[in-house]
């Protein structure tokens, strides 16, 4: 490996500039420590410029996730760029965003902090010495470069910081070692909003698939339609089998899973689906995104010709990278896992919170295996890597079983975990020693005094809203689609030889 042409220091250093990252970068500097933020592409936000955020409240519809994350949503409605939070009894909130002032935002956000930033660059290797992380050695358009840090913070996704510098992960469910199936999510323009709401309340095509069980609850989405702007979509099976039926549809996936945006004729498609996926080698990667490119067009069709509002709908904008749900896991002081989440558990040094669904996106099949939980806090533990000092992690990388991250995985909570992260980091530089030196009780009363939620203020439950909107039972019938017919064809799986 040749010598790198210049040596960078920095006091907190984050590498990747997704939810996670971006969070935890201004946490830091903010927090006064002198920040670096490395990014691969050549805008900020990764995913989550590329999605709607849900998850910000819990069943009870209670907020749980405030500070930073909560700050971008009010000045992305402040500058029109975003929907309010739109209340749903399986994912609790979404917020539709628009994702381009997003990242015209996350920069502006970067530059007012004082974060350094250095874009289109890739971490190669990782300095370790001994049992310390001391940073990352990095490569882009001006050659090679060490960089030197107080604090490292792996918000890369992949967890490439810890696997380069020999840390302990793990990577999809323990019986095979398989992650969540990545899609790549497309927006469908000139969609007919009246149509589509028609479609909707057809109950004949059952667009909501966790709610037709239960007729009161139904009852309540159909009278909240017409005054949603964000309307959440996972079914209308019969016209997925319809279209399979008559040749017209070959994609790995039985239902219809998408968002309808704030914006009144555009539709997310969450559809397109591969498995087998190592997201770790980039051959498999390069077969993925093959495949879904082909796959654009077949869904594309299929909604103009089968799907209620649809008929003039054309393609408006593929998002710039795949949504990798699962890659590795970075193993910390705690392992965070469903039981935790099931039971809401409380932690001692909780320093975020989560409620997203457990919503496992299967490895093996369509459709989504989904599980309920309670209002949950996430461990410092969790975002401290084990057996070594001076790295952090945060996001999809954290320290949390194949379970567990199909819950913390999604955008808002991706960014609870970047805040804390961040003010450890700083808080962990100005006392000139290690993160696990720093008192919780510290760093918790740090994060309240910033809005940040990890318990302290999340109150009652909303009951205006769960009469208004209503609640699914905690405990519901398990969806099927492992392994079924839809998903074990060849062209389902990416190649042995790829991964």
């Amino acid at each position: 490996m040749p010598a790198p042409s210049s040596t960078f220091r920095t006091e907190v250093l984050v590498i990747g500039s997704g939810a996670a990252g971006l969070t935890a970068a201004l946490a830091a500097a903010r927090n006064g420590a002198e920040t670096l933020l490395i990014e691969s592409a050549g805008f900020l936000g990764g995913i989550s410029a590329t999605l709607p955020w849900l998850g910000f409240h819990d069943r009870d519809y209670r907020l749980i996730v405030k500070g930073l994350p909560l700050e971008f949503c009010q000045r992305l409605q402040a500058l029109g760029a975003a929907s309010h939070h739109e209340l749903d009894p399986k994912c609790a909130s979404a917020i539709s965003i628009d994702s381009h002032w997003w990242k015209i935002l996350a920069m502006q956000l970067v530059r007012e902090a004082g974060v350094r930033l250095m874009l289109h660059t890739q971490v190669v290797d990782t300095i370790r010495e001994g049992d310390r992380i001391h940073g990352v050695i990095v490569e882009n358009k001006s050659g090679r470069q060490r960089i030197e840090a107080a604090v490292t913070i792996d918000c890369s996704g992949d967890g490439d910081v810890a696997a380069r510098g020999h840390v302990a992960w793990a990577k999809g469910r323990t019986a095979d070692g398989l992650v969540q199936a990545p899609t790549l999510v497309f927006k469908l323009a000139g969609v007919n909003r009246a149509g589509f709401i028609a479609g909707c309340k057809d109950p004949a095509i059952n667009y909501r698939e966790w709610i037709s069980p239960y007729p009161e609850l139904r009852e309540k989405m159909m009278r909240r339609l017409d005054h949603m702007h964000v309307i959440i979509c996972g079914g209308f099976a019969k016209l997925v089998e319809q279209a399979r039926a008559a040749g017209e549809f070959n994609v790995p996936q039985t239902r219809i899973v998408g968002v309808k945006l704030h914006q009144p004729d555009q539709f997310l498609v969450v559809m397109t689906r591969v498995l087998g996926l190592d997201p770790t080698n980039t051959a498999s990667l390069t077969d993925a995104y093959t495949r879904v490119y082909e796959q654009i067009p077949i869904l594309v069709r299929f909604f103009k010709k089968w799907v209620p509002g649809f008929e003039q709908s054309h393609l408006g904008e593929i998002a710039p990278m795949l949504g990798v749900r699962e890659s590795r896991r970075i193993m910390g002081d705690y392992l965070l896992n469903a039981e935790d989440l099931i039971a809401g558990r409380v932690f001692d040094d909780a320093v975020s919170m989560g409620a997203y669904h457990i919503d496992i996106h299967r490895p093996a099949g369509t459709w989504v295996d989904s599980h309920n939980v309670r209002a949950y806090t996430i461990p410092l533990r969790c975002l401290i890597a084990h057996d070594v000092d001076g790295l952090l992690m945060a996001g999809k990388c954290l320290s949390a079983t194949h379970e567990a991250v199909a819950s913390t995985r999604v955008i808002p909570i991706c960014m609870g975990q970047g805040q804390a992260a961040g003010t450890a980091a700083a808080l962990a530089v100005k006392r000139g020693g290690g993160v696990r030196q720093v008192p919780i009780s510290e760093l918790q009363d740090t994060l309240a005094a910033q809005g940040a939620e990890f318990g302290r203020t999340v109150g009652e439950p909303n009951w205006q809203a769960i009469d208004e909107v209503g609640q699914l039972p905690f405990d519901e019938p398990p969806t099927t689609g492992d392994k079924d017919s839809a998903s074990s064809a060849a062209g389902a799986w990416v190649p042995s030889t790829a991964r």
